[in-house]
């Protein structure tokens, strides 16, 4: 499991409205620990160590349903890095940082794909990967965007 860890969300010393705001708006940031490894289809991947990501992007009105950091913390955090980046780091011996930039893809359509084969990989829940997918398909275009705006300097693993 990745060691992750919470970023405050900005409510102490503000006045109460502003709390309240937060507290109903806000979306929690977590932030690797530590760099993170996932093994699939025979590959290394890694994800390095200080990404910001927010778990799953389930909208807060389905948290009791379904939480941002349970069933589908891993396949959201790989696919967070792969939507930011449009890349995973690898585990590469022959390369003289022992990574490389591995499963490259500039459009958004095979990142919610494997963001619903990780979740089968790592949970085997058929109908909640799946459902999953479906919000991707529909709700992902927006995060996408902002990505390819934000074009976030590349972070290395350690």
């Amino acid at each position: 499991m990745p060691v992750i860890a919470p970023l405050p969300i900005k409510t102490k010393d503000q006045p109460f409205h502003i709390q309240l705001w937060r507290w109903v708006t806000f979306v929690r940031q977590w932030k690797l620990v530590e760099n993170w490894a996932y093994e699939y289809k025979g590959h290394r991947y890694v994800v390095p160590k200080g990404f910001v990501f927010d778990g799953a992007s389930i909208p807060k009105p389905l948290w009791f349903i379904l939480s941002p950091t349970g069933l589908l913390l891993i396949p959201g955090l790989l696919h967070d890095f792969g939507y930011r980046y449009m890349y995973l780091w690898e585990v590469d011996t022959s390369s003289p940082t022992g990574y490389k930039k591995a499963w490259r893809c500039e459009e958004r359509g095979p990142w919610d794909d494997l963001f619903r084969e990780v979740s089968l990989h790592v949970n085997g829940t058929k109908v909640i990967s799946f459902l999953a997918l479906v919000a991707l398909k529909l709700g992902g275009g927006r995060a996408w965007r902002q990505n390819r705006e934000r074009n976030a300097e590349d972070i290395f693993p350690e």
